[in-house]
Parts: C-alpha cells; structure tokens; sequence
C-alpha cells in the first residue's frame, strides 16, 4: 500500500529490505550475475524448471483444487522426462545427477 499510495522511488536497498528483488548487485555486474544465473539454471532439469514455472505463473488465477490436480499431473510429466528418470535413478544411486538439455 505504501508504494501505491506514496509513489516515491525505491532504491536498491529498500527493494531488497522489502521483497521486491531478490538480490542487489554493483554497477554494472547486473549482466555477468545474470550470466552466472543462468549457468546455475542449466545445470538443473530444465523440463523440472519449465513445469514449476507455469505452475507457479498458473497459480494466480487457478481455483485451489485445479491447481492441485495440475501439480500431480505435472509431477508425472516430469518424472517421465528423460531428466526426471536420471533424478531417480541418481537418487537411487546416491549420486548427484547428470542432467541433459531439451
């Protein structure tokens, strides 16, 4: 309410005190972070990744028990994917899994 109702700008610090943004970075680092993000995404099962995202985007105007079911159906989805058989099997192996791409 205090960002609708007072419409002052909101540096760097008040963002990340507040929530909005998640991390703060230097003057021009903001494209090398965004480079090392994005190496620590592929490193992950991206159809695991792609399937939380639009559950979580879904989320917004989805009624409860839909997204619950969208959840168990993406979880099968997932698990049936070549990245989600490695993840079981690397569980099952206790060893760290070996993702491949899409």
């Amino acid at each position: 309410m205090e960002i609708t109702a007072f419409d002052e700008p909101i540096n760097a610090e008040k963002a990340l005190s507040w929530g909005i943004v998640a991390e703060v970075v230097g003057d021009g680092d903001g494209i090398n972070r965004a480079i090392e993000l994005i190496r620590q995404v592929e490193k992950g099962s991206l159809s695991s990744f792609a399937a939380s995202k639009k559950l979580i985007t879904d989320s917004f105007n989805t009624p409860f028990e839909t997204q619950l079911e969208n959840e168990r159906n993406l979880l099968s989805w997932a698990a049936d994917q070549p990245d989600g058989r490695e993840g079981i099997a690397a569980f099952l192996e206790k060893r760290r899994p070996v993702f491949g791409t899409p």
